[in-house]
């Protein structure tokens, strides 16, 4: 049997489209948990109402404890041979746990990971990973990486696991919990099997959320905590003999943390409660960050805007920075208006 874990809170307007979605599967031998997280909306009550009217279904009510800690609940309370998650505002193809389930017997595998649609402004942009083979972490460290740098191993809720492997999510963290969870999984396990297809949906809504500055150094302590832990599995499970790869793998890894914080600048004009000085002084505590100062050089960036930024940010130009963050800024907010007006469309990374 396959467990279905979906961690609720405040999503009365998107659950019945995430259960309903899980309830229609091709595959129907399934038990679908969800774990209602104090939620004051009456998504409990929603979830309940599912509970009588379909077998399949269990709820389990909790305070308010975050999505780690009802996910971590939902497994305790699971009793299928293999765990799936979903976020409530999310949801599924009818055949996503079949195939999942086919790849998984068919490959031997003990994870298994697809594609997804990200639906995004108007956008259904295709994430499909690669390579789409089955393998092991140790014997092709190039597979991992590839599948880290496209954030395929971020979250949960595009993988199938076998329950008897797997751990808990750590609920003391707000950042970087699902991928330390996925890494401690594929310590314990053997192959992994990827499936080039888009079976799930991930939805991005427009809600903005501005961080004190407080919260910015701590998102950027988690970042930095989850690049160390990264590149630790990195050298203790996969191993890379050769050490020009092995190099080249590392500067890969923390790519990914320079990526947040050129994020956080990019996020930087968003912000209405910090004055135009202040946001230079933090892009500017960025730029003398000792380990930004220190391993900076190694980053290898993909996308032309994070260049820029660095070009700029290594050389302490703060207030250039955040002058290019603003005209960037415009320039995305012109290009959804369009997306908008011109309706939905799809395209592939």
């Amino acid at each position: 049997m396959y467990s279905v874990v979906i961690p609720v809170y405040e999503a009365a307007v998107s659950i019945r489209r995430c259960v309903d979605s899980w309830l229609a599967q091709t595959e129907q031998n399934l038990e679908v948990i969800l774990v209602d997280d104090g939620s004051t909306d009456g998504s409990g009550r929603i979830c309940d109402e599912y509970a009588k009217k379909d077998r399949r279904v269990r709820v389990l009510h909790q305070k308010n404890a975050g999505v780690s800690a009802a996910r971590n609940a939902g497994i305790e309370a699971a009793e299928g041979e293999y765990l799936l998650f979903t976020d409530s505002d999310d949801y599924v193809a009818e055949d996503y746990l079949e195939q999942m389930a086919r790849c998984q017997r068919e490959s031997g595998a003990d994870l298994v990971l697809c594609g997804f649609h990200h639906l995004y402004d108007g956008a259904d942009i295709l994430k499909i990973p690669k390579p789409a083979e089955t393998f092991r972490v140790s014997d092709c460290p190039e597979a991992f990486l590839l599948l880290y740098e496209k954030s395929f191993l971020n979250m949960p809720w595009n993988k199938l696991y076998k329950r008897e492997l797997a751990g808990i999510f750590d609920s003391s963290l707000s950042l970087g919990e699902d991928l330390l969870f996925n890494l401690e999984y594929m310590r314990n396990c053997g192959k992994i099997a990827v499936l080039a297809k888009p079976l799930c949906y991930y939805i991005q809504d427009e809600q903005k959320t501005t961080l004190s500055s407080r919260k910015r150094q701590d998102r950027l302590a988690l970042a930095r905590r989850v690049c160390e832990e990264t590149e630790d599995f990195y050298e203790q499970v996969c191993r890379e003999e050769d050490a020009e790869r092995r190099s080249m793998g590392h500067r890969r890894i923390f790519t990914r943390y320079m990526n947040e914080v050129m994020d956080e600048c990019e996020k930087m004009p968003g912000d209405q409660n910090l004055t135009r000085e202040k946001k230079i002084q933090i892009i500017q505590s960025y730029a003398e960050d000792a380990w930004v100062r220190e391993r900076g050089q190694e980053a290898v960036f993909a996308y032309p805007d994070y260049k820029i930024l660095w070009f700029f940010l290594r050389r302490g130009h703060a207030g250039m920075v955040y002058l290019l963050c603003v005209l960037r800024s415009i320039l995305v907010r012109a290009v959804h208006h369009i997306r908008r007006k011109g309706g939905s469309f799809a395209w592939s990374l």
